[in-house]
């Protein structure tokens, strides 16, 4: 097979399918079908590219020929929100498919190894329908959808280095493409004039920003790898439109005019830095035992998200705000987040090998801002999967099953306390595929 129709077939894989996001999920804690049956644990392998790309570059070194990467998620969330207004209202459980994949290769003649390729790195989307609680001076827009989401693709070249037979480090560069959009009611939090007060909004902007990430894998012994990685924080200023209708907040108030209008919108993100570090025991021949523990330094990105709209055309916001651009802030104040993740593998025959795994989190969303639109509180996932391999084809299959979190409010952070004495519970089942071709 020449590489032509190799990488036309990886270009349209990853174009035409990386938008069919129906889900819910949030940090991406690994990419490859065998680390996502290992509980999240990356070990180096010779046809791994995905996770070489995504958690540790140094693992390109140990590619054996040229392999293509192709994997394939389909998730299923399932929650519910409660408060005083709302009983069990369900979060939508519609699923999702994300296809993904990568190229690698040893550089022939030389110590160096290379891949590209395009992996998620952050999704979140959430999908409700429930009673809007009544805010400033008791307006209340009624049953209304409340959606939310954030993703990032990150498309990445990257190089390996082999420095002896105990040694290799790697590095990438990424670019990561960010989109935004939210659609329900939306209380303004930190604009002077318009704090507190509630407009329904449906907001979309999209941006590009850029990352490097590099690590090492060492061996010093032939049962034993240890690896360390570290991914740069990716800054994204997004940009796109927002539209909107103030009808019941302007009826509260006693405000007689017309109450849609339209903005040119940009938002600023800040994907946090992470770093993970890796060690696997080969305990005897057939059994792989692995940790990893990965930090996420959410705590200095997702502290606050700025919105600025311009060009507003309501006569009645713009005579209050005096002019036709607002800032506004949404609180965040997210912790940092750190992840163990626990895997063994078992080969059962040369062709055949099975996996389980388990890791566990902490929230990083603090109750003071919980919302069900923010709800990335998951923190339990068992998982299991196998490899079956065929000639020069790896087929693997991995399920992963995250139980239901549970977070509660007391007393809300954000204004007008719509948020208080609530209760947000969501959980997630994955299954992924993937197929690994060498030639």
């Amino acid at each position: 097979m020449r590489f032509r129709p190799l990488f036309i077939m990886l270009f349209g894989c990853l174009t035409f399918g990386t938008f069919n996001l129906k889900a819910q999920q949030f940090y991406w804690d690994s990419a490859s079908t065998r680390a996502s049956g290992m509980g999240g644990v990356y070990v180096a392998s010779s046809s791994d590219v995905v996770d070489a790309l995504e958690t540790n570059p140094a693992g390109l070194t140990f590619l054996r020929g040229r392999n293509l990467d192709l994997q394939l998620d389909g998730i299923f969330a399932r929650g519910s929100f409660e408060d005083p207004y709302n009983t069990n209202a369900p979060l939508s459980n519609r699923p999702g498919i994300i296809p993904f994949g990568a190229f690698g290769m040893p550089i022939k003649h030389s110590r160096f190894s290379f891949g590209v390729g395009m992996t998620p790195s952050l999704l979140s989307r959430g999908d409700w329908h429930y009673f809007d609680a009544p805010g400033a001076a008791g307006a209340n827009y009624g049953f209304q959808k409340n959606l939310s989401e954030i993703t990032a693709f990150n498309c990445t070249a990257g190089v390996g280095f082999v420095v002896n037979s105990k040694l290799s480090l790697g590095a990438t560069i990424g670019a990561d493409y960010n989109t935004n959009r939210l659609e329900a009611p939306y209380i303004f939090q930190s604009q002077p004039v318009l704090a507190g007060l509630k407009t329904l909004l449906d907001l979309q902007t999209s941006g590009y920003g850029w990352n490097t990430s590099v690590g090492f894998l060492a061996h010093p012994t032939k049962k034993l790898e240890a690896g360390l990685a570290w991914k740069s924080h990716t800054m994204i200023d997004s940009t796109g439109s927002a539209s909107g209708d103030a009808y019941a907040q302007f009826a509260a108030l006693g405000v007689n005019a017309p109450s849609t209008f339209t903005y040119n919108a940009a938002v600023h993100n800040i994907l946090p830095q992470s770093v993970n570090g890796t060690l696997a025991w080969q305990a005897r021949p057939g059994w792989l035992f692995a940790f990893q523990c990965d930090w996420i330094h959410w705590h200095n990105s997702f502290v606050n998200l700025p919105v600025a709209l311009t060009n507003g055309t309501n006569a009645t916001l713009n005579s209050l705000v005096g002019g036709t651009s607002l800032n506004d802030g949404v609180p965040l104040e997210w912790k940092d987040q750190y992840v163990f993740h626990f895997g063994a593998e078992h080969r059962l025959t040369e062709n055949l090998s099975f996996r389980a795994g388990f890791s566990h989190t902490n929230s990083p969303v603090p109750d003071s801002t919980l919302t069900p639109m923010t709800a990335a509180i998951f923190t339990n996932q068992i998982s299991t999967g196998f490899t079956c391999t065929r000639g020069r084809v790896h087929y693997e299959a991995a399920y992963s099953f995250g139980p239901e979190s549970t977070q509660s409010v007391g007393q809300s952070a954000l204004l007008s306390g719509e948020y208080n004495n609530s209760t947000v519970k969501v959980g997630t089942q994955a299954i992924r595929l993937g197929l690994t071709y060498q030639f």
